[in-house]
């Protein structure tokens, strides 16, 4: 079909070319579900063959009127990562309000992926049409985002990823860069020999497994002999990560460093210090929750490397909103948000 360049195409051209009902490509323009993948591939060819862009104050308009939810489902984790992802989400919120899209927040229990599902099912039977999701990479989570993405919702992932579910974008920390930070920083703290454990909150949750890969990573370019570093999980559970760590310190007296993935801090400080260890154990961790804090002005820690969580609560929201709004897509499929490595001067305010 010939289309001069002054033409907006219609509906109806972008159907004759793709061989489908002008109400399959209103669907697919709107993100809607009941469409085969077959033929919503068929539209999207043709939207980017004529070059259709949405007019996008006439789709805002439309949007108004329908009052469309984003739904933001999350593990339910210590209160300073709920804390500083709430901020970021309500900004975004605030922001929609005159578009007609409101934004709502579910927490699943635990990291396993049935909690997960549970709340992912929830929110779409109660009508959701976008999502961002920040959850294990289990197969069963990203078998049914990929469903959700192929229903025609849109789908970001945060925090930790979930690759090769369909989502749009990923927002969070490039984990695997801030895994060989971690490295450097406890090479300088001891040396080539010493022996390091390593402790997090779940395995399955891909954050952590690219933060393992990069640590390991960076300490094999180090010349570190150890390979196979001992693993803790803690499952963010105080009681756990206490008892796991006193009892590794006490089989391992040669342990020189503790690498923190997880934010049950507490527990650990305190089993370094039933141990008799505490000061002679180097401790790396990740983020600047308040105990973390402490620690770090104690001397219990000596680096965190931090990431932006509130931009990580906010930026999802609003990827999915432009492309309710717009059809707009990311221009990038992951977002990195930068790391701040810390120590107890760069946290210490002028008063103390």
């Amino acid at each position: 079909m010939a289309l001069m360049r002054s033409t907006r195409p219609t509906l109806k051209m972008i159907a004759d070319y793709a061989g489908v009902s002008r109400g399959t490509v209103d669907r697919v323009l709107h993100g809607r579900p009941r469409v085969s993948p077959e033929k919503r591939k068929r539209v999207e060819e043709a939207l980017a063959k004529l070059r259709y862009t949405p007019n996008a104050a006439a789709r805002s308009l439309a949007l108004k009127t329908k009052n469309l939810t984003i739904a933001v489902v999350l593990p339910s984790w210590n209160p300073y990562f709920r804390n500083e992802i709430d901020k970021g989400i309500s900004a975004a919120r605030d922001s929609l309000r005159d578009y007609g899209l409101s934004v709502v927040k579910h927490h699943f229990e635990t990291d396993s992926p049935a909690d997960c599902l549970k709340v992912i099912d929830m929110v779409l039977q109660d009508g959701a049409r976008g999502l961002a999701v920040c959850a294990s990479n289990a197969p069963a989570v990203r078998e049914r985002l990929l469903e959700v993405h192929r229903s025609g919702i849109p789908v970001v992932t945060f925090n930790s990823d979930v690759p090769e579910c369909g989502q749009l974008c990923f927002v969070g920390e490039d984990s695997r860069k801030s895994g060989r930070i971690a490295a450097d920083l406890m090479y300088k703290l001891v040396g080539r020999h010493a022996t390091i454990c390593l402790a997090c909150n779940n395995l399955e949750f891909d954050s952590i497994q690219s933060r393992l890969a990069g640590f390991s990573a960076r300490m094999a370019e180090l010349g570190l002999g150890q390979r196979d570093f001992p693993i803790i999980e803690t499952y963010e559970r105080y009681d756990i990560t206490y008892r796991k760590v006193l009892d590794h310190m006490e089989a391992n007296p040669d342990c020189g460093g503790l690498y923190m993935m997880a934010e049950s801090i507490v527990g650990a400080v305190a089993a370094l210090k039933e141990a008799g260890r505490l000061g002679s154990v180097r401790v790396v961790s990740h983020d600047l929750p308040e105990a973390t804090a402490a620690a770090l002005r104690e001397g219990s820690v000596d680096f965190t490397v931090d990431q932006n969580i509130y931009f990580q609560g906010f930026r999802p929201v609003s990827i999915i909103a432009d492309y309710l709004l717009s059809g707009k897509h990311p221009e990038e499929r992951q977002e990195f948000t930068p790391n701040t490595i810390l120590c107890a001067e760069s946290i210490r305010t002028s008063r103390e």
